[in-house]
């Protein structure tokens, strides 16, 4: 079965073409690998109304590719964040080792081309008690996500900030990095729950990076984390909060609350 699944792909791959008008796109692989995965959707209020992908190198990232555009398209944007690596590797009838590096590189993309549409194209109607959890791919965030889909009917939905990529170097041990990114997906749908990846490197660049340099080179102190969280994070999240229809943005971190 997996064979002919695989193979069907192969042969009859769906939305192979090119990008459609207004759709957003995510890209995955590259030199590194030598497969590359394009994918494009575009979004209309709660739904993928189109989705289309491009891949080069192994028959595998094609027949990933194909899966994930498979399983996304037509659906509503909660239901396609729901879509990793997993699924796009069991609509195949499941990948070999040898060929799961390919489903990774289809739920990257797919992943990066939806968070683009859904943050600048969705309008969710609002929902009562539904929550943006904001999770890093560490202990605190997950725990936040798994306290607030315990206390509510309304399952919360999850977004992660891509803030940096290196190609070179991944920044393992850093927050907001790629690899970040795919822990935190894989623990979000782990938890049965929708994921969204905001790809803010340009902000975060333009508003922690340049002036984080300016600071060291006029001899002051300056802390990034606060411009990250004052003039990048925060804004994007609750912009994201009100296309989805929440009325609350919950995060990981401690914080002490008081009366103004």
């Amino acid at each position: 079965m997996a064979d002919e699944r695989f193979e069907d792909h192969l042969r009859h791959p769906r939305g192979q073409g090119d990008v459609p008008t207004g759709a957003h796109c995510g890209v995955a692989g590259g030199a590194a690998c030598g497969d590359l995965v394009r994918i494009a959707i575009r979004v209309e209020r709660d739904r993928v109304s189109h989705a289309t992908f491009a891949a080069s190198g192994c028959g595998a990232a094609s027949a990933a590719a194909s899966a994930a555009i498979e399983l996304v398209d037509g659906q509503s944007v909660l239901d396609a964040a729901k879509v990793g690596t997993r699924d796009v590797s069991e609509h195949l009838g499941g990948l070999s080792a040898g060929k799961i590096h390919a489903a990774e590189l289809a739920a990257d993309a797919l992943a990066r081309a939806l968070g683009g549409a859904v943050a600048a194209e969705a309008q969710l109607d609002p929902i009562p008690g539904r929550v943006l959890i904001a999770m890093s791919g560490g202990v605190d965030s997950a725990v936040a996500a798994h306290l607030c889909a315990a206390g509510s009917d309304e399952p919360p939905v999850a977004v992660t900030l891509e803030l940096w990529r290196d190609e070179q170097n991944d920044a393992e041990g850093s927050c907001c990095s790629a690899s970040a990114v795919q822990r935190a997906r894989s623990l979000a749908h782990g938890l049965g729950l929708a994921h969204l990846t905001l790809d803010l490197r340009e902000a975060f660049r333009a508003g922690v990076v340049e002036p984080w340099i300016a600071g060291h080179a006029a001899g002051k102190t300056p802390n990034p984390c606060v411009r990250c969280n004052g003039a990048v994070r925060l804004d994007a999240m609750l912009e994201l909060a009100a296309r989805l229809g929440a009325s609350e943005l919950a995060t990981g971190h401690y914080a002490r609350i008081g009366d103004d």
